[in-house]
C-alpha cells in the first residue's frame, strides 16, 4: 500500500485559538504542505461550510460569482471534501502553475492554487487531518497519507496570543471557560483522563 507522510503547518494563531475552545472554531486557514523529506508540496486554503454558508448570501447577488455560488450550494448539500481551482491566464507576468497532477481548464493550463472545502462546521485538528488525507489521495495519489501538523501552538501559547488579542480590542479581563467537548476531545488526543486534561487546563490559564 502505498503510504506516505505529509507535514502540516499553519499560518494563524486564531485558528489554535478554535482548537483549544478558547473562541469559535476558525472558518478557514492556508496550510502549508510538505513531504517528511522537508520537500515542499504547496499552499492549500482550508475552507469549512460555517465560512462558506455565511458568505453564501452575498455571493447570489455577484452575477460574476455564479459558478462559484454554484459550486458552494451544491458543496453545502452534501457531506464529502470539494475543491475549487484558481488558474492564471497564459499571458500574466508572474504565471504559475501547481506541479502536482490537477484539473486543466479549456487553455490546457494547470491551476495555480486550490482550495478544499471540508465538510465540517469549523477547524480542529481531525479538519485538517481529513482534508489533507483527501487531497493527497486525489491529487498525490497518496492512498494511505499520515498527516503530522507541525506547527501547533502549545495550549500555554494560545491562551497568551489569546489574551493580547482580545485585550488589544478592548475586552479587559478575559475569562477563559473549557467546554465538556473540548475536555473530551483532549483526553482522547492526549491520551489523558478527562480530570486530568481539565487540570492541565485549568493550570493554563
Amino acid at each position: 500500500m502505498n503510504t506516505k507522510k505529509i507535514i502540516v503547518k499553519t499560518e494563524s494563531s486564531n485558528v489554535w485559538w478554535g482548537i483549544y475552545g478558547l473562541c469559535d472554531k476558525a472558518g478557514w486557514e492556508d496550510l502549508q504542505l510538505f513531504y517528511e523529506s522537508d520537500e515542499r508540496i504547496c499552499v492549500v486554503c482550508l475552507n469549512t461550510k460555517g465560512y462558506l454558508r455565511n458568505a453564501l448570501d452575498d455571493l447570489l447577488h455577484q452575477e460574476d460569482e455564479k459558478d462559484f455560488s454554484e459550486a458552494v450550494q451544491h458543496y453545502l448539500s452534501d457531506e464529502v471534501c470539494h475543491y475549487w481551482f484558481y488558474y492564471d491566464e497564459p499571458d500574466d507576468e508572474d504565471f504559475q502553475e501547481v506541479d502536482y497532477d490537477a484539473p486543466k481548464n479549456e487553455k490546457g493550463i494547470k491551476p495555480r492554487f486550490m482550495d478544499i472545502w471540508h465538510p465540517d462546521e469549523g477547524i480542529d485538528l481531525k479538519t485538517i487531518e481529513t482534508a489533507v488525507s483527501s487531497f493527497a489521495k486525489d491529487f498525490l495519489g497518496i492512498e494511505n497519507c499520515i498527516v503530522e501538523v507541525v506547527h501547533e501552538e502549545s495550549l500555554e501559547e494560545s491562551i497568551k496570543s489569546f489574551k493580547i488579542h482580545q485585550e488589544s480590542l478592548g475586552e479587559g479581563n478575559v475569562y477563559i471557560r473549557f467546554s465538556n467537548e473540548l475536555v473530551l476531545e483532549l483526553s482522547e488526543r492526549w491520551k489523558m483522563g478527562k480530570k486530568e486534561v481539565l487540570e492541565k487546563l485549568n493550570s493554563s490559564i
